[in-house]
């Protein structure tokens, strides 16, 4: 199973209250990705996070489009898929799915899973150690969702053999 669809997100923090920012998602060699506007009721934002993933508020005023848009072209973009992403962060990256989705008002027509369980446990160490060298190696911007999901992607093909 190496052609597998992978999400990830860049948020505002790593905190609760945090919102989602910036979504990727590689399905069939295909990347797309979405800048978020903020919404009334996002006010959390961390600046380290900020400095992470290099994307300003301002820049996802100019940029971004509303949470409703970026749910409807998400579900849109995956409509011919079978509706399962994967995440190396399932627990946040499905909170902040939630946020956006809840936000927008509309239903998510596709489940994120953990590609660690995919993997399984004794594959585990091999796919960070690699998702790190990736991550080191220039090749990849880190912390932006679009290169994350690629590097990911890398990742798992070395571990799937």
């Amino acid at each position: 199973m190496k052609d597998i669809a992978i999400i990830d997100i860049e948020a505002s923090g790593l905190h609760f209250s945090s919102y989602p920012i910036e979504v990727a998602v590689l399905l069939r060699g295909e990347c797309k990705s979405w800048l978020i506007k903020r919404e009334p009721k996002w006010q959390y934002w961390c600046e380290i996070a900020e400095s992470m993933h290099g994307i300003s508020r301002a820049e996802l005023e100019r940029e971004g489009l509303p949470a409703f848009e970026v749910a409807i072209q998400l579900n849109e973009f995956l409509s011919e898929s079978d509706a399962v992403l994967y995440s190396d962060a399932q627990r946040w990256d499905e909170d902040w799915i939630d946020t956006l989705y809840f936000a927008a008002k509309i239903e998510r027509h596709f489940c994120v899973r953990s590609i660690y369980d995919l993997m399984g446990s004794d594959k585990a160490p091999l796919f960070a150690a690699q998702k790190t060298l990736l991550a080191e190696s220039g090749r990849y911007r880190h912390h932006r969702a679009a290169e994350d999901v690629k590097m990911i992607h890398e990742a798992y093909l070395y571990v799937a053999g």
